[in-house]
């Protein structure tokens, strides 16, 4: 996403931003996620000092449920925005305003059904997430804001899914079922918010298919080599066959039964959302 798209603020009154806050904003986020087809996040406060991606959601609270894209475009009830602005004038707030002593912040991801079964301080209402669509749809300028999501459409949850660890599966059953070539992406240079990542020697962080006219599709759908590589802030890099093999094979190695799993589930999405009959 284009920095130029990360302006809009909020369209809204500010009685029904109120309204929508008290709420946690689940009802506005599921109706926004409805509409753009994009991922439900949580942002939760923990008082763990371990920083653990695993705590326990009774060791969770609650701070705000928004709709994200596969970069760093954040939807809010409050604009859209960029992940770094809407940590700053958002959750860093909400933070401050329920935690005491050491602690931090853990954003999650969750299709619509997982939501029910959440510590939620307020459940999704069907006739308030049909007013804030109503509302949503109300205010164009808003949507318009928001960038499209590139087809093939998977559901937004398992796209995520299959973005960090399991891109590897993904491209194997897409050269299963489509004969599409699958190679693994090297980084060789990243933006400066995104030197700190962690990646293997080779510099290999994910794994995509091409197509004849040179396009990649993941996941996500189709789109250019350099749009995939800068949704994880890498600037340069280089593709090899070789090493998407070498990193298959090692995932089935020390993984053997999850990544079947991953390959399986994979093929359904795939036939399911992707392949035209």
């Amino acid at each position: 996403m284009g920095q130029a798209r990360i302006k809009q603020r909020t369209a809204f009154a500010p009685r029904l931003v109120d309204e929508w806050e008290v709420d946690d904003c689940v009802n506005f986020a599921v109706a926004l996620a409805r509409l753009t087809g994009w991922l439900l996040h949580v942002d939760w406060w923990s008082a763990s000092t371990e920083h653990r991606q695993d705590v326990p959601l009774d060791q969770l609270r609650p701070l705000r449920v928004y709709v994200a894209d596969n970069r760093d475009g954040i939807f809010d009830v409050r604009g859209v925005r960029s992940i770094v602005e809407f940590n700053h004038r958002v959750i860093t707030n909400l933070a401050r305003s329920i935690g005491s002593g050491n602690g931090g912040v853990y954003t999650r991801f969750y299709g619509e059904p997982d939501l029910a079964a959440l510590p939620l301080r307020s459940q999704p209402s069907e006739a308030k997430i049909a007013r804030a669509t109503q509302e949503i749809q109300a205010h164009p300028q808003f949507l318009t804001a928001i960038p499209g999501r590139t087809p093939p459409y998977i559901p937004a949850y398992q796209a995520a899914r299959f973005t960090y660890g399991r891109c590897a599966a993904y491209a194997e059953a897409m050269q299963e079922l489509t004969g599409l070539q699958p190679v693994a992406l090297l980084a060789v240079r990243f933006s400066p918010r995104f030197e700190g990542t962690r990646r293997s020697e080779t510099g290999y962080f994910h794994s995509v298919v091409l197509h004849p006219d040179g396009m990649a599709e993941d996941s996500w759908g189709k789109a250019t080599l350099t749009d995939i590589a800068g949704r994880f802030g890498v600037l340069e890099f280089r593709t090899s066959s070789d090493e998407h093999r070498a990193v298959v094979a090692k995932i089935q190695q020390s993984s053997a039964d999850r990544y079947e799993i991953a390959i399986q589930d994979a093929r359904s999405l795939i036939k399911t959302h992707c392949l035209t009959t």
